[in-house]
């Protein structure tokens, strides 16, 4: 009968680790310190797990006089021959009941999740469900809210009791104060332990997120489709609202959002400066501004490369350019669609842009009059996080002005969509569109690269119609070999590298390689420690 929880503890190893309880006499009895099976190293999990890596996991269990730590599974394992083999034991023998139940509902344990799930759709929760999926399978997201980070029992937004009112009517008096108490990060933190269950391979379902979602946005509330760009937006503004805590840091909750230093404004939060020059006397005024995602303008780089593309052709083909009315001279000049780049439209992004239209003039104080002048933006601060928002709806207008009739009313244009791909990288590097060393403040770091880690795609006419999905890169198999994932609601089906290059994305995240130098060692319990803080 196969007794023990742990796939590497067998026979053989069962009868050393009693063989070696035995010789010794004396034992150290701090519940935190073990000593490994095959030599004298003495330490706690952490200082053991690496003595692991280091024997090519030759070494792997570590011992105490009660308990057995195996350090492939990180964990502590049980065995109930090694239980009754203590001298404290009276009873030696299990009974046949105890045996039947432990035969029938004892596996073993593997040394961590494998796999992933995909997430059941509520009714039109894809918008939802593809976000998800980027940040449950992020493993700063995941150290946060599986270690601790926003303990359930002892959130004050959950916990704190029902307003009490003798009235049956009083619905609409209790909504806001409800509303209060259904805390986004306690959401977060069930889901996460849910979709990282060990013996549960079915879909998982963000019912109570949904629910939390529902709460605090209320224009986003029932039964539709939504944006998925813009509930990310604001989902994570709930986090921090409830991640913020201003009895034991005030500085927390400041109205300056320079000032927040919480864990989700660290990760997905970043600044921007925005620089003015005037034309004139040459003087710039520089103002921050903050952002959680990057919204780029494809179409507008679409349409500028296209332009490029054209007179290439006419000046490769000038005859042909001189009479463009016949059929064969247009040919000539056809050009293949153009393609824009992400780092493209970054360039553009952060490019000076001339500000003279009358509409556009500042009022210089130097100058003390209203002058043209140049307008730039750059990256100040970085987040562990960069979400990329490819702007793809719109309103189309109708033909001619604004107005419709005689009476002057404004007619709303209908929305539209714009298709088209965007090629985006792999590996991003942000340095050539932040704020130069010695300006600003990035000081002495080299390089900012990012990795791709998920790409949100959306099918459909417009943001509130269609659907969503998202591929993900997911670590697999003992090297944790990172592999992509396509996540459409509750279906999973793996994909290629390329199959995911050919998309036409919405939204972009990527993942600071270099995670060292935005966290402290110490990540247990979700104390994440930051260091890129203004």
């Amino acid at each position: 009968m196969p007794t023990h929880g742990c796939e590497h503890l067998d026979d053989q190893v069962l009868t050393r680790i009693r063989n070696v309880r035995s010789s010794r006499e004396h034992w150290l009895e701090d519940f935190v310190r073990y000593t490994c099976l095959e030599c004298e190293e003495t330490g706690s999990f952490s200082l053991l797990n690496k003595h692991c890596e280091k024997t090519s996991s030759k070494h792997q269990f570590a011992i105490n006089s009660k308990e057995v730590y195996c350090m492939s599974c990180r964990d502590i394992v049980y065995d109930p021959s090694l239980v009754f083999a203590t001298r404290k034991r009276k009873s030696p023998q299990l009974s046949e009941e105890d045996e039947a139940y432990i035969s029938a509902n004892t596996v073993p344990k593997p040394c961590g999740r494998e796999g992933v799930r995909g997430f059941f759709n509520l009714g039109e929760t894809c918008y939802m469900n593809a976000v998800l999926q980027m940040m449950v399978h992020n493993n700063l997201l995941g150290q946060y809210f599986l270690g601790m980070g926003h303990p359930l029992h002892t959130c004050p937004i959950s916990k704190e009791p029902e307003k009490k009112n003798d009235s049956d009517d009083s619905e609409d008096e209790l909504g806001d104060d409800r509303d209060q108490k259904t805390c986004v990060a306690c959401a977060f933190t069930e889901l996460f332990s849910d979709a990282n269950t060990v013996d549960q391979p079915a879909p998982a379902h963000a019912v109570n997120l949904l629910f939390a979602s529902w709460k605090h946005i209320g224009h986003m509330s029932g039964k539709g489709q939504q944006d998925a760009q813009e509930w990310f937006t604001i989902i994570i503004e709930k986090l921090h609202d409830s991640a913020i805590n201003p009895t034991q840091n005030p500085i927390l909750q400041s109205n300056h959002p320079k000032h927040c230093q919480c864990f989700f404004h660290k990760v997905f939060y970043g600044r921007f400066s925005s620089e003015v020059t005037c034309d004139v006397c040459k003087k710039a005024t520089i103002n921050d501004a903050e952002y959680s995602s990057v919204d780029l303008d494809f179409q507008k780089q679409k349409k500028r490369k296209k332009k490029l593309l054209k007179e290439a052709a006419a000046a490769a083909n000038p005859s042909a350019a001189a009479n463009a009315s016949t059929k064969k001279n247009q040919a000539a000049l056809q050009t293949p669609p153009p393609i824009p780049t992400l780092e493209e439209c970054l360039k553009a992004y952060t490019a000076p842009e001339a500000l003279a239209q009358d509409s556009q003039q500042i009022d210089c104080r130097t100058c003390e009059k209203k002058t043209t002048a140049q307008k730039r933006t750059r990256f100040r601060k970085l987040p562990a996080i960069l979400t990329m928002h490819i702007k793809r709806f719109g309103i189309k207008k109708p033909p001619g002005s604004a107005t419709n009739g005689s009476n002057g009313a404004y007619v709303l244009g209908t929305p539209e969509k714009y298709e088209g791909k965007l090629d985006f990288p792999l590996v991003l590097d942000m340095q050539p569109y932040i704020v130069n060393a010695q300006e600003g403040w990035y000081g002495d770091v080299p390089k900012c690269t990012y990795d791709l880690e998920c790409v949100v795609v959306h099918q459909g006419d417009h943001a509130h119609t269609g659907h969503y999905y998202a591929f993900c890169r997911v670590p697999m198999g003992e090297g944790k070999e990172m592999r992509w994932f396509k996540f459409d609601d509750e279906i999973v089906s793996a994909t290629t590298t390329e199959e995911v290059l050919r998309q036409q994305a919405y939204l972009l995240f990527y993942g600071l390689r270099d995670l060292p130098r935005l966290c402290g060692p110490d990540q247990r319990n979700g104390d994440v420690k930051m260091e890129n803080g203004d």
